[in-house]
């Protein structure tokens, strides 16, 4: 998975964590889209989801 997503253009680093069937990507929105991620590992047989995690509250700054 990690090679099929480091492939695209506009991603910048994968960490795939494997046993929680998670990974870790930074990319660049203004290049790659998450639709193209999706497919890139569906096509491998990884089908996937985005997970956005939340805005850091107010009150941690």
């Amino acid at each position: 998975m990690r090679n099929s997503l480091r492939k695209l253009e506009g991603v910048e680093y994968v960490e795939v964590d494997y046993d929680s069937e998670e990974a870790i990507v930074i990319y660049l929105p203004a290049v790659v889209s998450t639709r193209a991620m999706m497919q890139a590992t569906a096509n491998i047989g990884f089908p996937s989801t985005v997970k956005i995690p939340p805005p850091p509250n107010a009150s941690d700054s």
